[in-house]
């Protein structure tokens, strides 16, 4: 059974009532001298040479809403942080090539009635599936207040999750939940998470 069939069955029993899951690996790196406090003040920044601005100031806005929902303080301010919070996203296309059995019978005839099928024959038919890793890189970096250029960073945070659409709209939300759940650990490992669709965090998400 190929990939494309499937997430086409796990979409096909999400519709008749359950609620769909994503699975989101996270990986987190650390080199921090202390723990972030739980009120931490953070300042989110965005990419001033965005393609997509609008896009830019979305993820920024969730982000932000997310990082309130933990306990820590945001600033418009960047003069004003304990923290700074920059990302990174994208999308990673992969194709995926080859064959799936297709069971073709034979339907024959006995004493000049129709019979059941005697033989057949199966063939293999080619197929191509493709499938978008969708990206997110969330940093924690320590400011230095003489020169931005030399602000240290101190947490890195990947996640990246697989689905059969491109549209980051639809999945950046779980690459935030995932990233930011691991705030400030250095994971040692990749860590899958399992979010579903009601998480709170992403109910949530969806009203901003």
């Amino acid at each position: 059974m190929s990939k494309a069939q499937i997430i086409t069955i796990l979409v096909t029993l999400c519709a008749a009532g359950c609620h769909p899951t994503y699975r989101v690996h996270i990986n987190g790196y650390a080199e921090l001298t202390e723990p972030i406090a739980s009120n931490a003040v953070m300042y989110v920044a965005t990419d001033p040479n965005a393609t997509n601005p609008i896009f830019e100031r979305q993820v920024q806005a969730h982000a932000k809403a997310l990082l309130r929902g933990y306990g820590y303080r945001l600033t418009e301010t960047s003069g004003q942080a304990r923290y700074h919070v920059d990302f990174q996203v994208g999308v990673r296309t992969e194709s995926v090539t080859g064959y799936t059995p297709v069971y073709s019978p034979y339907f024959g005839a006995r004493g000049g009635y129709p019979g059941r099928s005697l033989f057949g024959f199966t063939s293999y038919v080619p197929y191509t599936d493709t499938f978008y890793d969708q990206w997110l890189i969330l940093r924690l970096l320590r400011p230095n207040p003489a020169n931005s250029e030399t602000d240290e960073v101190v947490w890195v945070g990947e996640a990246v999750m697989s689905t059969d659409r491109a549209d980051l709209r639809e999945t950046i939300d779980y690459l935030l939940v995932g990233c930011i759940e691991f705030l400030g650990v250095d994971t040692g490992r990749k860590v899958t998470l399992t979010i579903r669709k009601d998480d709170p965090r992403i109910m949530d998400l969806a009203k901003e």
